[in-house]
């Protein structure tokens, strides 16, 4: 087997601030042709604006054009994208080769009404053409790209005047959602006019930069009539694109300054409350979906001078997404209360935080397992323009985890404003993972589970215990948690206090008490209003609470932090005037529900999950649930000793998963486990079911004292020897080479977990 002993973590030296250019080079001789200088942040330093009306200028100066070129033709990345490339170029010549070819006369109703709709792809398809036009100075497709952008910029205007709006009903709202967006043209529209500039007619700049100016003139996207404390919702990010718009135009005529400083604001509030201060973003994974258009939106922002990248918070944010994918190529991003999301889903914020930081090792770390060590892992369409203007070659060493080692970061990692601890046992791929989430900013609007509490495994290579997305897996039902008679916590759940954590290099443990999330349900947040339908002849009353008696670190206060969730300008809001109008009643009120983990370190690591849990003083079936992915099997059931494995485990060195229960009292029948299929959730449109399972381990008793051991391992491995010293509070764990003693203790404050060596 694959020798997982600890690893003694080697620290980077230091990067200091480059005054001159430098090359990066790949470990392979593979090198990117572009000289660049970092700034004493270690954020590349974007060179100086040119004057106004004189382009390129939204990314780069006109030196930044060949420079793409080599990128495309030199560099390992460049050859694997190169191909992308073509095939866009070539599908515009074929699809656009009419829009191209009308004149001003042929802009009938007809060619507007056919022409307006929100078209993410094409947009994105335009802008990946006109750079590579500009880049390999095409003449012919440069005139070509023109003219497609100029009539579409012709349509644009003619829409306006004929009262045509499209699907998106663009002159019907001032609103800018991403139907407006992609209707106008979003990105691909603004680079398109960027890099085609100096080879357009004066008529031609001009019908576009109208078109531009007319249609972002006075638009405000989400967020623009809301307090800054809202501003944690992605939706501030992705529409990123209307700064970029007007960026393409900055200081030209019908230039509107008020629009562009909205949006600004708007990208600031999201880049302040969206991530804390650590780099974890509220809504987990779709951090990747705010930073898409947010990410080119912060990119122009930087070349203008309000430079994000460079911050401390940036450097956190690419540590964190090192630290929460799994350790595996192709690893998921766990994410939390937002479920899990494929790292190559969208891709954007990756290859803009290489670029923009690239001798960053935490950045490059994230790049390369987006993509693959040799850019295998393929190129999703919505990152296409962001790759053709900032892609290039990941640097570190060949190692994946010598690369890790070379990052500097922790092998454990806490969040406390987001309630979240982070494990790896070591920086291998088949390193165990285990993350630990509670959320004592839950009153915050976000894509949301019912999960306070819940936990996820990984080891060997793949995941044993498994976080779904919001939109399959929202129950409590669906997550890992402890239920009392069939129920745990409810729609929406509340926030809940992380109490105590402790790293040290043996292993990493935390406690919280989810307590409020069992008592309490809160009102759903969509639509939000005071007079909404939770009125208090059915139990329902104004959640009064201070966010920091619920759990919000006292030592974390930001200025946008409400004394009173109910009632003030942050959190949940969908209508004016804007309002957190969170409401409470009692849901499943029990006596005390407490979570303590512990991932432990070593030749054999392994996870322990606690849970000091009591609904009242009479008996309750009490049903202990771990979520798993849908390829596993029960394959041993004896005593407390389950262990589960892939369908098609071989039988030597397959991968399995012992789950061992070390107590789970019972007042009279003995512990019972069962693997169960469910259907998580049925889209009834597509005729498609997302599938699940689960674990349940499940007692009759007052109080059940589940403590379970987790412990990945290959068939045939020796498993550990266990042996209560002191039932519930002294136990050991022994292999040949391992020896381990935990402390459990639970007192008022918090249940703890302590682990030494024997």
């Amino acid at each position: 087997m694959t020798c997982r002993c600890l690893r003694t973590l080697t620290a980077m030296a230091a990067c200091v601030a480059l005054a001159v250019s430098t090359t990066g080079v790949r470990a392979d001789g593979a090198s990117e042709p572009t000289p660049y200088a970092l700034d004493e942040n270690g954020a590349r330093v974007l060179g100086e604006l040119p004057p106004v009306g004189e382009h390129p200028r939204l990314y780069f100066n006109a030196d930044g054009l060949p420079r793409i070129k080599q990128r495309l033709e030199t560099t390992a990345f460049g050859k694997a994208f190169k191909k992308t490339v073509l095939g866009t170029v070539q599908q515009v010549q074929e699809r656009y080769a009419g829009l191209a070819a009308l004149g001003a006369e042929d802009i009938t109703r007809e060619v507007v009404e056919t022409h307006m709709r929100p078209d993410e792809g094409r947009n994105i398809q335009w802008g990946v053409a006109s750079v590579y036009a500009a880049a390999y100075d095409d003449a012919d497709f440069k005139q070509f790209m023109a003219r497609v952008i100029t009539n579409h910029g012709r349509i644009l205007l003619a829409s306006k005047q004929l009262g045509v709006g499209g699907t998106a009903r663009l002159w019907d709202t001032t609103n800018f959602s991403v139907g407006e967006s992609w209707t106008i043209g979003a990105a691909g529209l603004a680079v398109s006019y960027d890099v085609l500039f100096n080879n357009m007619t004066a008529e031609q700049r001009s019908i576009v930069r109208e078109a531009i100016a007319t249609a972002t003139k006075g638009r405000r996207s989400y967020g623009a009539d809301l307090p800054k404390g809202f501003a944690s919702s992605n939706h501030y990010g992705y529409h990123g694109d209307l700064l970029v718009l007007l960026c393409a135009i900055e200081g030209e005529e019908g230039f509107n300054r008020a629009t562009y400083d909205t949006i600004r604001r708007i990208m600031r509030d999201y880049w302040e409350v969206a991530l804390t201060d650590l780099g974890v973003c509220r809504e987990d994974a779709y951090v990747q979906l705010g930073l898409r258009a947010g990410s080119r939106a912060l990119a122009a922002m930087a070349r203008r001078g309000d430079n994000v990248f460079g911050s401390e918070k940036y450097r956190h944010f690419m540590e964190h997404m090192v630290l929460d994918v799994e350790p595996f190529p192709g690893g998921a991003y766990v994410g939390g209360a937002s479920g899990s999301m494929a790292t190559r889903l969208y891709q954007t914020y990756a290859v803009v935080g290489r670029y923009m930081r690239p001798e960053d090792a935490a950045a490059n770390v994230v790049y390369r397992h987006t993509f693959g060590d040799d850019y295998g892992r393929g190129f999703r369409w919505q990152g296409h323009l962001d790759l053709v203007v900032f892609g290039g070659d990941w640097k570190g060493p060949d190692s994946r985890e010598e690369a890790l080692r070379e990052s500097g970061l922790p092998l454990s990692r806490f969040y406390p404003v987001r309630g979240k601890l982070t494990f790896r046992s070591d920086w291998s791929d088949e390193a165990l993972q285990v993350h630990f989430d509670a959320r004592p900013d839950a009153f915050l609007i976000g894509h949301d589970k019912v999960d306070r509490g819940h936990f996820t495994l990984s080891a060997l290579g793949r995941n044993w215990a498994y976080n779904g997305g919001f939109a399959t897996f929202g129950p409590s039902t669906h997550n890992s948690l402890v239920h009392i008679d069939g129920k745990a916590q409810g729609w929406k759940a509340p926030s809940v206090r992380f109490q105590t954590h402790r790293i040290t290099p043996i292993a990493t443990t935390g406690s919280a008490d989810l307590k409020y999330a069992y008592d309490w349900q809160w009102s759903p947040p969509w639509p939000a209003k005071e007079d909404g339908r939770y009125p208090a002849s059915k139990g329902w009353e104004p959640e009064r609470s201070d966010p920091r008696d619920l759990g919000w670190p006292t030592d974390h206060t930001p200025d946008w932090l409400p004394d009173q969730i109910y009632g003030s300008r942050t959190g949940y809001a969908t209508k004016r005037p804007a309002g957190n109008w969170m409401r409470r009643w009692p849901y499943n009120p029990v006596l005390r529900a407490r979570r303590a983990t512990a991932a432990v370190r070593g030749r054999h690591p392994y996870a322990i999950v606690a849970d000091d849990i009591q609904k009242d003083e009479k008996a309750h079936t009490y049903r202990w649930t771990m979520q798993l992915p849908t390829d596993l099997e029960l394959k041993v059931h004896r005593a407390g000793d389950f262990i589960v494995g892939e369908a098609d485990e071989p039988a030597t060195g397959g991968r399995c998963l012992l789950v061992r229960a070390l107590q789970a009292d019972t007042t009279g029948n003995s512990l019972a486990g069962r693997v169960e299929a469910y259907v998580a959730h049925t889209d009834t449109r597509r005729g498609k079911k997302t599938e699940g399972k689960r674990l349940i381990l499940e007692v009759t008793a007052v109080a059940p004292h589940f403590k379970i051991m987790l412990f990945p391992h290959l068939v045939g491995e020796a498993l550990p020897t266990t042996r209560w010293i002191e039932r519930g509070r002294i136990l050991t764990v022994r292999w040949a080479d391992q020896r381990n003693r935990l402390t459990f203790a639970s007192g008022e404050d918090a249940c703890t977990i302590a682990v030494t060596q024997e």
